[in-house]
């Protein structure tokens, strides 16, 4: 560029060194694309008019050949088909071929000309009796592809038809074949004839159907129908759309069938099984579904469904009818009976195990009365970011429990475990595929079952009625002594991940286990060593422990509290391992606790078979930090830590604390005036003031004698020391009124406190708060020793804590030892809740407004029950059987007859030996809760066990009856045992 005089042009510089051509080309380049790409669309356009305007073209020739063969119809035939005879539906006449034509479910005109060929059909084949000759003629081969052509598409046009004006027709759509006149009626009678699986072209017209998704069809055709239901039904008869479908579903899956598969979406199990209540509306289409093979085949159908994740429910219903749950009450209301054949095969079994293990966990909890609201998060449903309770309608969620009874679980078990040994002799070898697989499918479905239906339903059946627990503890067993928990994972289908394959075996047997040992007692679990025998509990232990160890330390949740997660209404929901694993940790804790508590009582193994084995220096200086994972096992499974590790945590927890104050300068001294003979209310009145940190500092006391003149003596830690010990026996002390004792001499809180003590609830808190102070000096010079005051009668006697306890001193070393002993004693031999605490209690569970609504006689018959005389068939009619015993056993009888001979006052004493309460329910023994059950004493029939006495367990409702030989031998014993006196010695 030459210089051109002006001194303000500037050569323009690329800094991303490009040059000017360059640029040019890039933006050609561009403009290029641009206008290549807005030439395609247009292309695109214009093609898609020219198909949209092609497609009208077509259409609108169509309908003018339509309305040309209409016209000829008419002309040939009559409007109303004035002209037609049987000839018109042979193979050779226009009739058919005309009619699926020009066919329009749209027009009123044609509609009723379809109604009136149907009625035609149903009067031919009445005069003749012969389908086949009607359609094909004499010569069916030959005719063969045109007649199932013709009645393919007529079949297909009755039910657009009927689809098409369902709303008009909503009140003829239930009718039964005794309403011939009604233009449903006659269409659906027709389809039942045409589509009678006994004719040579029914599977080819099913199967035509089929594709043509008629099921969903049919579905809205009910659902618009099922408000008219109860009005124009008619109880005990068919209805023509029930019989329509009988057809259907009875074709699909019989030999030799020939019908394509279809996408299960519009399957008759996921359009039609999702209806709420259809066995309501379609008593004999029940019957027909029941049938073992078409129960095999849609469940086998629904199992491929669940097996590959496929979301194939509805979601047209309201919020309160989810599909999953209308197609979980249906098929359970049916395999009841399908179960109970003796040809239910295992196949079919773990089908329908995983069918309804997948349509049970997408339920919300359902609550039983006697069952705690359960917080909102397990009610929820998470769809996306957005939260949206799921609340299930009433009678659908009566429909699931009712079906899943006892009858249901014992059903489904014995065909899952039918033939798996509980032989003790099969330990040497770990389980084979289909033992896996049967373990698999009953635990995934009883741990869905556990987290969504009342447990008071379902516990008991499956300890004392199924083989539950033997099976499992026998498949845990060789797992774990041959060493194949490893392999598990992938042979369980349910669980994700990697997932330890004891995880959920042990999320079913714990808690059935431990529902057995609530009723079990001493000789049994002891003596008889019943469930298990000790050497397998003990097994069942180290299982337990290294288990939870497992869970809680090596491999915790990530989310413990997660709860039920479900990505979509009807799609596949994952299964969480650490919701497994957070249930487990607490059905585990749960069991280890109360196998340690029996250990306790007798023991059967060393306590250290209860410790883990990792908790070392590091897992200690963790336990004293709140917020650890070490602290939180503490708190929910101490007895996986050592006696001694927890006085590590304990001692450096209150040094911790100690430090914390005293380095802020918390403790304060504080001196009191107190009179011996009035040592608990001038402690009371002087010291319940003081905050939790005075009460922490040092406590300086000086007694006043009873001329009023301070003792001498300067308190240094021995004369509280003497407080201590003078308030303690003074507080409780039988004649100052907080406690009673039993005929053992057991203190328990006394029920009358506050007609002695005006603020005898504040005594009580003030005690608590004086026996939780420690001495943070040299306790050794307090002299005590391992023993504890008791008072007999006024007399003071000592107990020694340990062996030699008189003779073994107190120091800093094992003071531990000493308060863990004194507790020990005081609030497991001696009760320490007050009675007037119940008040608090029961208010929180029952508001005041409702109780205000009654006067205490009112109140104590509500709490006490009705004092009118037993009423033994509403007991009997109420009362559940176990260990060998049903309604029919003669003992039962028998039994039946004792009781209803007594006197009332023999009644309402076996009714106190039995629920602890002389009273039954005032609304009936249904809602007794749990409900009555008679079990059979353990033992064989012998002369030994003949003598054997009742027992009960009121925390159950139970009666253990033995089977005795005699009305009269029962009624001696039984007469016996309540009137013994015996309280719990007959428990």
């Amino acid at each position: 560029m030459f210089f051109s005089g002006d001194p303000t042009t500037r050569k323009r510089v690329d800094l991303g060194g490009r040059s000017s051509k360059e640029r040019d080309r890039q933006k050609l380049l561009e403009q290029t694309r641009l206008e290549r790409n807005r030439r395609l669309w247009l292309r695109q356009q214009n093609s898609a008019a020219l198909k949209i305007q092609k497609y009208l073209r077509g259409r609108k020739v169509v309908e003018v050949e339509r309305a040309k063969v209409r016209e000829q119809f008419y002309k040939n035939y009559g409007k109303h088909c004035h002209h037609v005879d049987r000839h018109c539906f042979g193979p050779d006449s226009e009739f058919l071929r005309q009619l699926i034509f020009f066919v329009n479910a749209w027009n009123m005109n044609d509609f009723s000309v379809l109604v009136e060929t149907c009625r035609f059909i149903q009067h031919f084949v009445r005069e003749s009796g012969d389908v086949v000759e009607l359609f094909a003629g004499t010569d069916y081969l030959s005719n063969h592809s045109l007649v199932v052509y013709r009645l393919k598409r007529l079949s297909f046009a009755c039910i657009q038809a009927i689809h098409h004006n369902r709303n008009q027709l909503k009140d003829q759509l239930l009718m039964t074949g005794e309403e011939p006149s009604a233009s449903t009626t006659i269409l659906l009678q027709a389809l039942v004839l045409i589509l009678d699986p006994k004719l040579p072209w029914a599977c080819k017209t099913v199967g035509y159907l089929l594709q043509r998704n008629v099921f969903s069809l049919f579905r809205e055709v009910i659902l618009t129908a099922k408000e008219n239901i109860n009005a124009n039904g008619s109880f005990g008869k068919v209805s023509a759309l029930e019989h329509v479908l009988a057809c259907m579903i009875s074709h699909v899956g019989q030999s030799p069938c020939i019908c394509t598969n279809v996408d299960p979406q519009w399957s008759f199990s996921f359009q039609i099984l999702t209806i709420p209540f259809l066995w309501k509306k379609f008593p004999y289409l029940k019957e027909v579904f029941a049938s073992r093979s078409l129960t095999q085949y849609y469940t086998n159908q629904m199992a491929l469904c669940v097996q590959n994740h496929a979301n194939v429910l509805p979601t047209d219903m309201l919020n309160e009818f989810p599909g999953y749950a209308c197609i979980l009450g249906n098929i359970l209301e049916t395999t009841g009976a399908a179960l109970s054949q003796p040809d239910y095969s295992f196949e079919m079994a773990l089908d329908l195990a995983a069918v309804t293990t997948f349509l049970l966990e997408a339920l919300p909890p359902i609550k039983s009365s006697s069952r705690e609201s359960s917080t909102v998060g397990e009610d929820d449903m998470i769809i996306g970011d957005e939260s949206v309770e799921i609340v299930l309608d009433d009678n659908l969620q009566q429909q699931i429990t009712n079906a899943i009874d006892s009858r249901f679980l014992v059903q489904l078990t014995n065909v899952l475990f039918g033939g798996i040994s509980t032989a003790h002799g099969s330990h040497n070898e770990g389980p084979d595929d289909k033992e896996v697989a049967a373990v698999a499918a009953a635990c995934a479905f009883l741990h869905v079952t556990f987290n969504t239906l009342p447990l008071e339903r379902i516990m008991t059946v499956l300890a004392y009625r199924t083989e539950l627990v033997p099976v499992l503890w026998n498949f845990m067993k060789r797992c774990h002594q041959n060493q194949k928990w490893s392999s598990l994972p992938e042979r369980f289908s349910y669980l994700l991940g990697d997932a330890p394959g004891w995880l959920l075996p042990l999320s079913v047997f714990c808690p059935v286990y431990k529902h057995m040992l609530m009723i079990v007692d001493n000789e049994e679990f002891y003596e008889q060593e019943k469930p298990l025998s000790l050497k397998d509990v003990r097994c069942l232990i180290v299982i337990l422990r290294q288990a939870l160890w497992q869970i809680l330390w090596v491999n915790p949740s990530a989310h413990p509290s997660s709860g039920k997660f479900i990505s979509n209404t009807s799609g596949h929901k994952k299964h969480p391992v650490e919701a497994i694993q957070s249930r487990v940790g607490t059905v585990a804790s749960e069991l280890l606790s109360q196998l340690q508590d029996w250990n306790n009582r007798r023991q059967f193994t060393p306590p250290s078979d209860f410790h883990a084995d990792g908790v070392n220096d590091y897992f200690i200086s963790q336990a004293v930090t709140e917020g650890t994972k070490a602290h939180d096992i503490l708190k929910q499974a101490p007895f996986l830590i050592p006696f001694t590790s927890r006085v590590k945590i304990f001692t450096s927890q209150l040094a911790s604390v100690r430090h914390r104050q005293e380095a802020h300068g918390v403790f304060t001294r504080n001196r009191f005036r107190i009179r011996r003979d009035h040592i608990l209310e001038d402690a009371y009145n002087q010291m319940s003031a003081l905050s939790e940190e005075d009460l922490r500092g040092l406590i300086r006391v000086t007694f006043v004698n009873e001329f009023g003149v301070e003792e001498a003596g300067i308190d240094g830690g021995g004369i509280f020391k003497d407080f201590m010990e003078n308030i303690t026996r003074a507080a409780f002390d039988v004649q100052y009124g907080l406690f009673k004792e039993t005929a053992d001499h057991l203190l328990y809180p006394n029920p009358g406190s506050g007609m002695i003590h005006e603020q005898h609830l504040q005594f009580f808190h003030f005690l608590g708060s004086l026996l939780a102070k420690h001495y943070k000096e040299d306790i050794s010079g307090l002299e005590l020793y391992f023993v504890i005051v008791n008072n007999e009668y006024g007399e003071q006697t000592e107990e020694e804590l340990l062996p030699g306890g008189k003779n073994i001193r107190v120091t800093n070393e094992n003071v531990i030892t000493f308060i863990h002993l004194v507790s020990n004693h005081r609030l497991n031999f001696q009760i320490r809740q007050q009675s007037t605490h119940f008040l608090r209690g029961f208010q929180q569970l029952m508001r005041k407004e409702w109780i205000d609504m009654f006067n205490e006689h009112e109140l104590q018959l509500l709490i006490s029950g009705s004092l009118d005389s037993l009423d033994v068939d509403d007991l009997r009619q109420n009362t559940n059987y176990a260990g060998g015993y049903h309604g029919e056993h003669y003992v039962i009888d028998m039994f039946w007859e004792v009781l209803k001979s007594f006197s009332l006052e023999n009644q309402k004493k076996f009714l106190k030996f039995v629920t602890g309460c002389s009273r039954g329910p005032l609304l009936g023994f249904k809602y007794l809760e749990p409900l009555f059950c008679i079990q059979r004493a353990a033992g064989s029939a012998s002369e030994e066990a003949l003598d054997r006495l009742p027992t009960s367990a009121t925390c159950m409702n139970l009666l253990k009856l033995p089977p005795y030989g005699s009305k009269e031998q029962l009624e001696t014993k039984l007469l016996y045992a309540i009137n013994a006196d015996a309280g719990f010695d007959l428990s």
